[in-house]
Order: C-alpha cells, then sequence, then structure tokens
C-alpha cells in the first residue's frame, strides 16, 4: 500500500493540485497587467476611484433616452396604482367582516402608493363614519369628493356629515356652558367627552 492510498486522498484533487502547479511554475501565466485592466474599465464608464458608474457621454449604454425615462415612469406609477388597489380590495374586506382597524392600517399603506385613488378617501371616510369619528370622516370624504369619480352619493353624504357636525358644536358650546354653571354634572361632562372625540382631527 502506497502513502497515497494510506492519506486517502482524492485522484481529482491531485489531479487539480497537479495542473495548478505546472501552471504556476510557467513564466507569465500568473502575472496580472493591472494597468490594462484599469484603462478598460474606465473606457466602460467605470471609475478607477471608486465603484460607481460613470455614464459616457455619447453614445454610452447608461445613458437613458427620454423615451426609456418616459416608460419606467410609466411602469412604476402602474406598479403603484396596481399596489394600492390590492391594498384598497383587502380593507375593504377587512370592512365587511367589522375589522375597521385593520382596514384603515391598510388604506393607510394605499396612500402612500397612490393618493389620488378616490376609493381610499371613500372607504375609510365610511369607517371613521361609522366609528362616530365625524371630523374625520369629512376630511376623508372631502378629500374623495375632490378627486375624479362618477359617485353621486359622495355630496349627499358630506351634505349629511356638515348637519352632524353643526349639531355637534352647538352641542359642545352648550355642554359648556352647562359645565361651567354644574362643574360636577357628570352626564354633562362625559357627553362633551364623547362628542370632542367625534370631532377631534
Amino acid at each position: 500500500m502506497n502513502i497515497l492510498s494510506r492519506l486517502k486522498i482524492p485522484v481529482g484533487l491531485l489531479i487539480v493540485l497537479s495542473i495548478g502547479y505546472f501552471i504556476s511554475e510557467i513564466p507569465g501565466t500568473t502575472r496580472i497587467d493591472f494597468s490594462t485592466m484599469r484603462q478598460n474599465l474606465t473606457s466602460k464608464g467605470i471609475k478607477s476611484e471608486g465603484s460607481e458608474f460613470e455614464p459616457q457621454s455619447s453614445g454610452g449604454h447608461f445613458e437613458l433616452s427620454e423615451e426609456e425615462i418616459k416608460s419606467m415612469a410609466e411602469r412604476d406609477r402602474h406598479v403603484s396604482e396596481s399596489r394600492a388597489r390590492q391594498y384598497v380590495e383587502s380593507a375593504t374586506t377587512d370592512y365587511y367582516q367589522g375589522y375597521y382597524d385593520d382596514a384603515l392600517r391598510r388604506l393607510d399603506r394605499a396612500r402612500i402608493y397612490d393618493p389620488s385613488n378616490f376609493s381610499i378617501f371613500k372607504l375609510s371616510g365610511q369607517i371613521f363614519f361609522e366609528k362616530n369619528k365625524y371630523r374625520k370622516a369629512f376630511n376623508d370624504w372631502e378629500r374623495a369628493n375632490q378627486l375624479p369619480n362618477d359617485d353621486r352619493t359622495i355630496s349627499r353624504d358630506l351634505d349629511v356629515l356638515k348637519k352632524l357636525i353643526r349639531y355637534s358644536r352647538t352641542e359642545i358650546d352648550r355642554l359648556n356652558r352647562t359645565l361651567y354653571r354644574e362643574p360636577g354634572n357628570q352626564i354633562a361632562r362625559a357627553r362633551l367627552k364623547e362628542l370632542e372625540d367625534q370631532m377631534r382631527e
């Protein structure tokens, strides 16, 4: 039994090591010309000082035409609108299942992607209205009404909400006067707190 079989070195590894040794002994095979590499990289638009790309002044593949820039912007807009629609669909499902807080979180994400989506503000206004957050509902419905839409109910809902807000403000003034005369009136205090919550931005 020879020494190689006792060391249990694979034959393939020995062949690779042998080839590597012979190549290293041939003059000129292991030398690298860094100056040539630097010139080649610079001519291809890569700065020698760092790793940033430097667009070529003419005919370089790093420059984008006006059409390419418009196409990229259009694609990004389409992706953002699609994501917003997905969030709105999930929020609508949450709304019908009664998960209002989850729905509002999804709608907040949708606003980031597409702040011009009418459905986002319509649904969030509806949720705030059902949670008796009249001021927040008004803000969202007012924003929805400013966006392009074919919904004829939004103006009617806004009118109803305006009346509720006017009534709430009148009631807040009345309760404040009551509490000024009767500081210990706990019923008036509780009702005032409820109305102030409804009117909070």
